[in-house]
């Protein structure tokens, strides 16, 4: 199942569905955003082909410019489940996430958006990439993931 309350560290068998939602989700950000981003791209651990991930589905949203969220129809994302995470502040990033519960904040999707090719585009593309394309790496990445889990089980931004 999609979706980790607040404050909760879940990490989930890597599943083939992952793709498909993410997909599902693109169509909907075009219809609704389109003409204010430049391209949309499934990255983060639910990207990497066969490592466990916390059960939420991270997109890219490259735009020309970030000035360009002001034009983003926020009702309609509203109507779709998203917010804008004002309280997450990062140069070159705006975040919106999806909730499918607000009474537990429940989120199954973060939208990370960003200048297209700018410095955050490259890196995060990269990074899914990099691990896509090497096996023992996304590994141990996943190693890695499961042992912080364990150390830092209310810290949700592993």
């Amino acid at each position: 199942m999609l979706g980790v309350n607040k404050g909760e560290v879940k990490l989930v068998t890597h599943s083939p569905n992952w793709k498909k939602l993410f997909t599902e989700e693109k169509e909907m950000l075009q219809s609704s955003i389109g003409e204010n981003i430049k391209d949309v791209q499934h990255f983060g651990s639910t990207a990497i082909e066969g490592i466990s991930a916390k059960p939420i589905i991270d997109m890219l949203v490259g735009v020309d410019s970030l000035d360009k969220v002001e034009k983003f129809d926020k009702e309609r994302l509203k109507e779709n489940g998203y917010y804008h995470l004002s309280k997450v502040r990062l140069e070159g990033k705006v975040v919106f996430a999806k909730f499918s519960n607000l009474e537990n904040l429940t989120k199954t999707h973060i939208m990370h958006i960003v200048e297209h090719n700018g410095t955050w585009w490259k890196e995060h593309a990269f990074f899914r990439d990099y691990l896509n394309e090497n096996s023992e790496k996304a590994k141990e990445y996943e190693t890695l993931k499961k042992r912080l889990a364990l150390k830092y089980p209310n810290d949700e931004h592993l």
